[in-house]
């Protein structure tokens, strides 16, 4: 929630004017962008060089906001550009803890993947059942607010990789799963309220 606030305040200052003037470009365009980021940033993590990691990752932050501010302030909003941009949201985050899952952290990144991923479904199981609109879903750990955690993790670890004996990505993947699980769990509640009615 707090990550979506951030994002309108970033969109009207920044993001919309830019995409004013990038009015000739397609968003379905700018979304594809993300791919080739998102995979480096992914290769950055496997080889355990974050700082770079962390550049890939807000250069595809940022693609990520410019795709619908273009769609947005040029009124070429889209149904499946709205897919789209999901989608590769998705991807985004797969590449991301892919890399480390092959980093040396494979059990922690199954652990935050498979909740990363539940915190998604839970909504789209339930909107399969009963058409919901674009209503506000309330829980945490949502898409930003798990990239923030796996960016600051990462930041610190550049300067301190361990915290006494347990290495800080590991404990930021694992802070990175109990924050999707509670999310997970809300939605789950969120949908029985709705679904019950």
């Amino acid at each position: 929630m707090i990550a979506e606030k951030l994002r309108d305040i970033l969109n009207k200052s920044i993001f919309f004017p830019i995409g004013k003037k990038l009015s000739f470009l397609s968003p379905d365009f700018i979304t594809s962008w993300a791919y080739p980021l998102c995979i480096l940033a992914g290769y950055f993590i496997f080889i355990k060089d974050y700082p770079l990691a962390l550049l890939f990752i807000l250069l595809s932050s940022v693609v990520d906001n410019l795709d619908g501010a273009v769609a947005k302030a040029n009124n070429k909003k889209t149904s499946f550009g709205s897919y789209f941009d999901a989608f590769t949201d998705r991807i985004q985050e797969f590449f991301i803890l892919l890399g480390f899952a092959l980093s040396g952290y494979a059990v922690e990144a199954f652990f935050a993947i498979s909740a990363s991923f539940m915190v998604s479904y839970a909504k789209a199981r339930a909107e399969m059942i009963k058409p919901l609109g674009n209503m506000d879903w309330p829980s945490i750990g949502e898409r930003a607010e798990r990239l923030v955690i796996v960016m600051l993790f990462m930041l610190i670890a550049i300067f301190y990789p361990r915290f006494y004996d347990y290495s800080v990505i590991g404990i930021g993947l694992w802070v990175l799963t109990a924050v999707a699980t509670i999310g997970t769990i809300q939605r789950f509640f969120f949908a029985k309220g709705i679904l019950s009615k």
